[in-house]
């Protein structure tokens, strides 16, 4: 019996019908993203290139899942609405919320969760990408769990709200989420 091996990529490049899924979502939402929490100066253009880089994140997990022949659920809210997950992960009793948190630079070596978010909307799972925006490539660095989160993480504030803080050398590496998810969420 042939044992079951993670099939991972160094970087998922978004290109085609995901870039443009990505692109329209980011360009319907952008006069309906939050003022509340935006700490990224630009105004609306910037809005939609935020909403873009975090979309393209997305687009590399759901590509990681189909490699992994993982059933999930892609959120399908309405950018007017906010969501309540970006996967849904169910099977085996189990059902999991997974939010993807992607960044885009070099020195970004962190990821965050708003404190206000974890209480009021929380989820099960989390997973760190990395944003090359010169080739929409997306590396996924690692997950955490929100257990991790909540046990592992600190809270700073660098003048925009609080946040629970995970550091890169706190993440879960993704061959490990794979296993998980391929014992749990087979198609």
């Amino acid at each position: 019996m042939k044992i079951w091996e993670p099939r991972l990529r160094e970087r998922y490049i978004i290109e085609g019908t995901l870039y443009q899924e990505a692109l329209d979502y980011a360009r319907d939402s952008r006069s309906y993203t939050s003022d509340r929490h935006d700490f990224h100066p630009g105004g609306l253009d910037n809005k939609q290139q935020k909403m873009l880089e975090g979309k393209l994140g997305e687009k590399a997990f759901r590509l990681f899942l189909q490699d992994q022949g993982i059933r999930f659920e892609e959120d399908r809210s309405s950018c007017r609405e906010r969501d309540e997950y970006d996967f849904l992960l169910q099977g085996s009793g189990l059902v999991l919320r997974v939010d993807v948190k992607t960044r885009t630079e070099d020195y970004h070596i962190r990821t965050l969760e708003l404190v206000e978010q974890t209480v009021t909307h929380p989820k099960e799972l989390y997973v760190a990408a990395r944003l090359y925006r010169d080739e929409n490539a997306v590396q996924l660095l690692g997950w955490f769990t929100r257990e991790d989160l909540l046990t592992h993480g600190t809270i700073e504030n660098q003048g925009y709200l609080d946040n629970y803080v995970m550091y890169d050398r706190q993440l879960r590496p993704m061959e490990s989420l794979a296993r998980f998810c391929h014992r749990y969420f087979p198609l």
